[in-house]
């Protein structure tokens, strides 16, 4: 007959054996996002849903990559050094799907659900914003190799290419607020508040003393492409499904937070360790940032959502430009299967 003790001790064994693969299910899977630049206010839902646990609650391990100059994440995406990306636009993943040596990435969601993307311009505050045909007889500060969405912006909205002057320049805003351009090609999230900084000083040049900044939006004249879009390598969709599903559904609390919360969440991201912006630089983020969360798709789809006609539009705007050997299916692009849809924070 077994002994009360050796019997209590091999029930104690059993039960241990038992909880084994449970425990193991509850190990948090790692997961990393590489930025596309430097940890600033426009990665916020990342930041918040870290702060806030959201990515806790969805048994993932995360952590966030800086990026920077040189340091691409599509590249380092693919190379399996991070398993989530933010590339800059939806565009450079249609890029490196028909690279030379393909990229096999696929975009599952998008943060800007608009393009930041706009011809910037120094106008009087109470001045109507600008349409295309302001283009036609000024002088147009674009970096090299963007010259195709001028083009296009013109082909699309019945503007005379031949009037428009392209100048090439970096992407700093100085061309403009000397003088040099009438338009530069920028993101209302980023040049736009140097020259709103630069305006504001009391020896601000007289040209600019007063004045504010207009934008031309690519996303309200045809030329829409999702902007820090979420994306992972095939073999991450196909291997680790509950972990980008999860991901997802982070992000996507994170982005929903933000909405509801501002104020708390600019303290949340201004706290945050190794974030650059100040409080009142993300004030000022979020009252051009967080409308670009949202679309005419966000209120049944969710933050994150994608269409496919978007898709198609932007593979378009790239083989009508030679910027790709081949139009890109939608399909192979992106794909929505793994979003949550609309979400509460």
């Amino acid at each position: 007959m077994m002994s009360p003790g050796r019997r209590s001790l091999l029930l104690g064994l059993t039960a241990t054996a038992l909880a084994a693969p449970a425990f193991a299910q509850r190990r948090p899977m790692q997961a990393a996002t590489q930025l596309g630049w430097l940890r600033n206010g426009e990665f916020a839902p990342l930041m918040i849903a870290e702060a806030k646990g959201y990515f806790d609650a969805q048994g993932i391990a995360h952590r966030i990559v800086d990026g920077g100059p040189g340091r691409n994440p599509i590249p380092i995406v693919a190379a399996g050094q991070a398993q989530f990306g933010l590339a800059t636009s939806g565009l450079h993943i249609l890029a490196a799907r028909t690279a030379r040596d393909p990229i096999d990435i696929q975009a599952i969601g998008a943060l800007y659900q608009k393009s930041p993307a706009a011809y910037l311009t120094i106008a009087n505050p109470g001045d109507p914003d600008p349409t295309p045909k302001s283009l036609e007889g000024k002088n147009l500060g674009v970096q090299a190799g963007s010259e195709y969405f001028a083009r296009a912006m013109a082909r699309l909205n019945g503007v005379d290419e031949t009037k428009i002057r392209l100048v090439t320049v970096q992407a700093n805003a100085e061309p403009l607020m000397v003088g040099r351009v009438d338009f530069f090609a920028g993101w209302i999230t980023n040049q736009a508040y140097q020259i709103e900084q630069e305006a504001a000083k009391p020896d601000a040049p007289p040209a600019l003393r007063g004045k504010t900044w207009k934008a031309l939006r690519f996303s309200e004249w045809g030329l829409n492409a999702y902007a820090d879009t979420i994306f992972a390598t095939s073999r991450t969709l196909q291997e680790n499904p509950d972990l980008v599903r999860g991901y997802l559904r982070a992000v996507a609390q994170g982005i929903q937070f933000i909405l509801t919360n501002p104020e708390e969440a600019i303290q949340l991201v201004a706290r945050f360790q190794g974030q650059i912006e100040t409080a009142d630089k993300l004030a000022w983020r979020w009252r051009v940032q967080n409308p670009l969360f949202t679309s005419d798709d966000t209120p049944a789809g969710g933050p994150l959502t994608m269409n496919a006609a978007t898709w198609t539009a932007m593979s378009t705007l790239l083989r009508e430009a030679n910027e790709i050997p081949r139009a890109v299916a939608t399909e192979e692009a992106m794909t929505t299967r793994f979003l949550p849809g609309p979400v509460s924070a």
